[in-house]
């Protein structure tokens, strides 16, 4: 059974693109099809991650019925299946939000997983991607303002009678206040993975490649697979000492 999972945050910049990215890619490296849609129609940028950076069909073309979902997808080295969304500043006026979950199903009901990169806010745009999608995954960062917008997410993903899986908090730095226990309760869900902020990340962006290909035993590489397993539901093995030593030494 695929599951589309959606990953939504309440503001911009907390990197939900890059969790999406690394995500995709980690899952496809444990032996799972997995495909990654771009829902964010006015700010695309999730194939750039992947160094998809010119393509004629898009989802903005399969929400127009233009095109089909097997049209837009294009296979990436590592596996994942990208289905991105048109850079065109024309594409982004004439097409308007299209709840294409059935589409996902007929045409991707191959893969275990379709990742859907939601845009942020709570706008027409990213309040399709959550109808179609039958869990969602809330990132934040660690911060009450952004919390604050993540916690309306939740109203909103609750009120279209949603699964959230839990809460990823990204781009933590020493300088955070808030400790995961604590948002934990706030949010009243799991905590799924703690990602800190590292020069890595944007140093990855910019090679357009995903940090869990470019560099597997990163720390945060680590932390992006224990975030694969527990939604997978595979056992979270515990860290080594020397596994340990490396997180210390931010390697």
């Amino acid at each position: 059974m695929t599951r589309i999972i959606g990953i939504v945050s309440g503001k911009g910049g907390v990197g939900k693109t890059t969790v999406v990215s690394n995500l995709g890619a980690c899952l496809a490296q444990d032996g799972y099809n997995v495909a990654v849609i771009d829902g964010n129609l006015t700010g695309a940028n999730l194939g750039l991650h992947f160094g998809l950076i010119s393509y004629p069909i898009s989802i903005h073309d399969v929400m127009k019925k233009n095109a089909s979902l097997i049209d837009a997808t294009y296979k990436h080295p590592s596996g994942v299946d990208i289905i991105p969304a048109s850079l065109s500043f024309e594409d982004v006026l004439d097409t308007a939000p299209v709840n294409i979950s059935q589409h996902i199903y007929d045409s991707l009901g191959d893969k275990d997983f379709v990742l859907v990169d939601a845009a942020t806010g709570l706008d027409r745009e990213t309040l399709n991607a959550i109808d179609m999608c039958d869990e969602l995954i809330l990132v934040t960062h660690p911060e009450l303002p952004t919390i604050s917008d993540a916690l309306r997410t939740k109203s909103i993903i609750k009120k279209y009678e949603k699964k959230i899986l839990g809460v990823i908090l990204n781009r933590v730095s020493g300088r955070d206040k808030l400790k995961k226990d604590y948002i934990a309760s706030f949010f009243e869900l799991p905590i799924l993975g703690v990602i800190p902020e590292d020069p890595q990340v944007r140093r990855s962006i910019e090679l357009k490649n995903p940090l869990v290909l470019e560099n597997p035993k990163h720390k945060i590489s680590r932390e992006i697979k224990k975030i694969a397993h527990r939604v997978t539901g595979k056992e979270v093995k515990t860290e080594s000492f020397w596994d340990r030593i490396r997180s210390f030494f931010g390697l």
